[in-house]
């Protein structure tokens, strides 16, 4: 995946270890935390990844900065953070919409969702909006949302499974957590990758490649399908979605872009 160190350069530690292993290490950890930890005690970790990215990691027998293979700064780019996601994204994703995934499983599920989304709304993200230009943060994970917006409700799945999965759960938090960045992303017609951005199964043809505005209108009418799809016994689920539709209302009501 691109997440090897040039050698050549700065990559190996006194004890033989590249910079590489001890930057993954770092942020496996910090992961593992998130998804064992309560989500009230995520305001520390999100506060260390803030001050993180704003050091620059130098090797002191060169004096120059501490760099992955792609070019990305130690520790100024948290390398590792999005492609650690990514893992673990990919790991699950065949599992999150399956309504007997493992109670615990969709716990760290729902807690790494929380976290990431909670990361994404503490980033600063620069936005010009007369070339539709914009300048990420290293703590901006839009496109893990982007990822499990597009599974849970651009794939066909139908709503009364998806009302019993974790894949539901982690979307709504991600609502509930970055929902005015997600909602800027959407004014900014923020754009990724033709992978990264790509639509859904079930809207292959539409061209989309980010935070589209009727793409958005596709995610909220499948929150609205799925609460319709509750049966007795689900009204937690139909409580959740509630927030997430009333979340979605603050944000568009208040219809300002970011600059």
């Amino acid at each position: 995946m691109g997440h090897k160190h040039d050698d050549g350069q700065t990559g190996k530690l006194r004890n033989g270890g590249t910079i590489e292993k001890a930057d993954a290490i770092t942020f496996i950890a910090i992961i593992e935390l998130a998804m064992q930890i309560e989500t009230t005690q995520y305001t520390p970790l999100i506060d260390f990844l803030a001050e993180l990215k704003l050091y620059n990691a130098v090797d002191s027998s060169t004096g120059l900065v501490l760099k992955t293979q792609d070019g990305s700064r130690v520790w100024s780019h948290l390398p590792s953070l999005s492609f650690w996601a990514r893992e673990l994204w990919n790991e699950r994703m065949t599992h999150i919409c399956d309504p007997n995934m493992e109670p615990d499983q969709q716990i760290r599920w729902a807690k790494l969702n929380i976290f990431l989304a909670q990361v994404t709304q503490a980033a600063d993200v620069q936005y010009t909006s007369p070339l539709q230009v914009w300048i990420s943060d290293a703590m901006d994970e839009s496109h893990m949302g982007l990822c499990g917006l597009r599974h849970v409700f651009e794939e066909g799945i139908p709503p009364e499974q998806l009302a019993s999965t974790a894949g539901l759960l982690g979307v709504c938090y991600w609502i509930f957590c970055a929902g005015d960045r997600l909602w800027e992303n959407v004014l900014n017609r923020r754009r990724y990758n033709k992978y990264d951005g790509r639509p859904g199964e079930m809207y292959s043809k539409r061209g989309w490649k980010g935070f589209e505005r009727d793409r958005w209108d596709v995610w909220v009418q499948g929150l609205r399908d799925v609460k319709a799809a509750c049966t007795s016994g689900q009204e937690l689920v139909e409580d959740l979605i509630d927030r997430a539709l009333s979340k979605i209302e603050h944000v568009m009501n208040n219809e300002t872009t970011s600059s």
